[in-house]
Formats: structure tokens, C-alpha cells, sequence
């Protein structure tokens, strides 16, 4: 099985829910989902992209794969779109 961005990102999700008290991902948080792009990049032998890029290919992934409607549904929270885990 190849591995996703989306799939990288629920699983980060489910390992840092402990911390977070949450399980989900949010647009605001672009450092977050800088590490989760760079993870997948290392896993996959892609290019690890800046703070500056990462967070919309990981949100893009999540919206826009076939994947990431599998794991994660979407909401939108006073201007912050949140990605919700379907399966914590």
C-alpha cells in the first residue's frame, strides 16, 4: 500500500491525541502540518517542503484525495477549517 499524505496525518493525529485532547487537524496550525508533510517526504522519498508550502499540500491532500475523505470529515469553525479523524 502506498502511503498518503492523509494517511501520515491521521496517524499523527492519532499518536498526539494524548497531548491535544483532540482528533483533528486545523488549518491554523501550519507548523503542525509542516511536520506532518516532512514525515511523509521521508517516508516517501519526496522533497521536504518550508512552513511556507507544507501546510496547503498537506490540507489539499486531506481535501482533495480520495484517502483523505476516507479518514477525515471537514468543519468549519469561525473561520478555521478543522479536519476531524472519522476513526480515532
Amino acid at each position: 500500500m502506498t502511503i498518503t499524505i492523509a494517511d501520515t496525518a491521521a496517524e499523527y493525529v492519532r499518536a498526539h491525541r494524548v497531548e491535544r485532547q483532540s482528533t483533528a487537524l486545523y488549518s491554523d496550525r501550519p507548523v503542525e502540518l509542516t511536520v506532518i508533510q516532512n514525515k511523509w517526504a521521508d517516508a516517501t522519498n519526496h522533497g521536504r517542503q518550508t512552513i511556507a508550502d507544507a501546510p496547503a499540500a498537506v490540507m489539499r491532500a486531506v481535501e482533495t484525495s480520495r484517502r483523505g475523505h476516507e479518514l477525515f470529515d471537514r468543519v468549519r469553525d469561525e473561520g478555521v477549517i478543522v479536519y476531524g479523524l472519522r476513526r480515532a
